[in-house]
């Protein structure tokens, strides 16, 4: 991955895919949110570009769920570059010390991810016998994200589907 585009440092990125284990993805939005950038470590990316192209039912309420969180590794630009800057600059805002592998902002996508996965995993809103689980939004800010675990010992919000 070239780590600059036209004077744009993509270096955490670069730095977490190359050297964290993470894997990074982008992809055209079925319903014209432009480009998506996301990262995620196993198949965390393939599940929330899975929803991200589902239908109208299923989609709405796992993308608020995403987007109800300005920490999780996944946005939306209107070019392809546009969406690597976000995503650079949504990881820049986070504390560089967690931004790892093993860190605790690694930790908390993982839970919000697989929250949404258990909740969704065969199930869809056009199965009225067959529905997915609701999911409360998550915490807005990394802070409070880790302010919640803090305090309750879990991410609420990443486990009402299980």
């Amino acid at each position: 991955m070239d780590e600059t585009s036209q004077g744009i440092s993509f270096n955490r990125i670069a730095r977490l895919v190359t050297q964290e284990g993470f894997y990074f993805q982008a992809w055209d939005d079925r319903y014209s949110k432009g480009v998506w950038a996301a990262l995620g470590l196993w198949d965390q990316v393939d599940i929330v570009r899975d929803l991200s192209n589902a239908g109208d039912l299923d989609m709405i309420p796992a993308m608020d769920y995403i987007f109800s969180a300005d920490w999780l590794p996944y946005v939306t630009g209107q070019t392809m570059k546009e969406a690597m800057q976000k995503l650079e600059e949504r990881l820049t805002l986070l504390p560089q010390d967690q931004i790892s592998r093993n860190g605790q902002w690694t930790n908390l996508v993982s839970k919000a991810v697989e929250a949404l996965s258990d909740a969704t995993r065969g199930r869809s809103w056009y199965d009225g016998n067959n529905m997915p689980e609701s999911l409360d939004n998550l915490p807005a800010t990394f802070e409070l994200a880790v302010k919640q675990v803090e305090e309750t010992g879990r991410n609420k919000s990443a486990t009402n589907a299980g």
